[in-house]
């Protein structure tokens, strides 16, 4: 059966934007992927009212020097169940809107605190009905990301939606690359990407980087790689630890948005754990890319459209780790009480023990997992040599507009509310 899930007419309000506005942005502290969706709308809302839109960042301690990239250098850290102090930050900075890119307590705290979210769900396929009573569900508007397939356990969470509006993907838009040809053999460049890395419920990546880096480095030496960006969330002093294969040169760091994007605009191959902004990002340009085997559940769903939607592999764990089908079976069947609780769904909790877990044992002995890997992530790359991939096709299939969609509901949003007050610094 299909059900039809509610979606808002077009804006009501003023035809124009108002001429200065003041939005909070704020990102759910899981890898970088909500960073680079407000990096994105930052861009979006600039280049509509340039100097005219003033950000004051809420939290995002994990993505925050992402966004500072695009010019937001205001940021207060606020307790959300501080009712008090979180409506004084409303009223004292003037906000007429915020951005909340999965933060779901940050979309109600500031919902309450009397200030319209437009709450950005980029993963709306995660949902169950676990997930209902934490969710923004009457959020002034609540944007969903277009998905290739939305599984049965997210249609009635989504149903619940006051407010839906599903906007196309919300990247960066760039140019495509077309027609290039990889360099030959032993002169090759690439980027492994390996994200934000921490969540709530770990703050040690070290076991995913010892079994996939390793794995990556000597796929890629076989594969004619000279020259690596490995870049990431990566603990300091990682790099020191690693065997690099000889006449690999590797270079090691964090890059700003716009410089992961200049990186692998140039590189023959990106090597990434599939997180959804970075499939969507480099999908847009046509970037040939190889998936890393997942590291949370939605990665395990991002790898599965993205196989789909590309026709090219992707490198899965062997089934030691874990097998993703038993992470996915346990998100839906674990009940309250049957798990420590770790911060997010019953379900949720269990799925991410399977993972972590799945991966810290198989770090203590690592050599069969890497060598599983090591020729995995080279029948991946063997698939990039034979112009298996169709690299734009998700981008495609699920459109490139979002960002700017997006920045139109804020505006809308903005100018709906009803306050006397506007920022006496802001150009007129």
């Amino acid at each position: 059966m299909t059900t039809a899930l509610p979606t808002l007419p077009p804006a009501a309000g003023p035809a124009q934007p108002p001429t200065a506005v003041t939005v909070a942005l704020c990102g759910v502290e899981f890898g970088w992927g909500s960073a680079g969706k407000l990096g994105a709308i930052v861009h979006a809302l600039r280049a509509e009212l340039g100097d005219r839109v003033r950000f004051v960042g809420i939290g995002s301690r994990l993505g925050r020097e992402v966004v500072r990239g695009h010019g937001v250098e205001e940021w207060h850290d606020v307790d959300l169940t501080d009712a008090r102090a979180l409506r004084s930050l409303v009223d004292e900075r003037a906000l007429d809107a915020a951005v909340c890119v999965l933060d779901r307590a940050a979309a109600v705290a500031l919902e309450d605190a009397g200030c319209p979210v437009v709450f950005v769900d980029s993963l709306p396929f995660l949902w169950t009905k676990d997930d209902l009573d934490s969710l923004p569900l009457r959020a002034s508007v609540y944007c969903a990301q277009l998905v290739p397939g939305l599984p049965g356990p997210a249609w009635p969470v989504m149903a619940r939606v006051e407010n839906l509006r599903w906007v196309e993907s919300v990247v960066v838009p760039g140019p495509v690359r077309t027609g290039r040809e990889l360099r030959r053999a032993g002169e090759r460049r690439a980027v492994v990407s390996l994200g934000g890395l921490l969540s709530p419920l770990l703050d040690d990546p070290s076991a995913y980087l010892s079994l996939t880096v390793p794995a990556a480095l000597d796929a890629l030496a076989a594969w004619g790689t000279r020259q690596v960006t490995l870049c990431g969330n990566v603990p300091e002093g990682f790099v020191d630890g690693l065997t690099v294969p000889a006449g690999m040169d590797v270079r090691c760091g964090p890059l700003g948005h716009q410089g992961f994007l200049t990186e692998t605009a140039e590189a023959d191959v990106l090597l990434t754990s599939p997180g959804l902004t970075t499939l969507l990002e480099t999908s847009t340009r046509g970037v040939p890319v190889v998936c890393l085997p997942p590291q949370n559940i939605s990665q395990i769903l991002n790898a599965s459209f993205y196989a789909q939607a590309t026709e090219a592999p992707v490198a899965e764990w062997p089934e030691e780790v874990f097998r993703a089908q038993e992470v996915l079976d346990a998100r839906l069947a674990t009940a309250s009480g049957d798990i420590a609780d770790g911060g997010g769904s019953p379900g949720e909790d269990a799925a991410l023990e399977l993972i972590y877990g799945g991966i810290e044992r198989a770090a203590r002995t690592p050599a069969p997992v890497r060598a599983a890997l090591t020729e995995r992530i080279g029948a991946c790359l063997a698939a990039v040599e034979r112009e298996q991939g169709q690299w734009t096709a998700l981008a495609r299939l699920v459109g490139t507009g979002g960002a700017a969609q997006v920045a139109d509901i804020v505006l809308a949003t903005a100018a709906r509310r009803s306050t006397s007050h506007r920022p006496a610094d802001l150009p007129t």
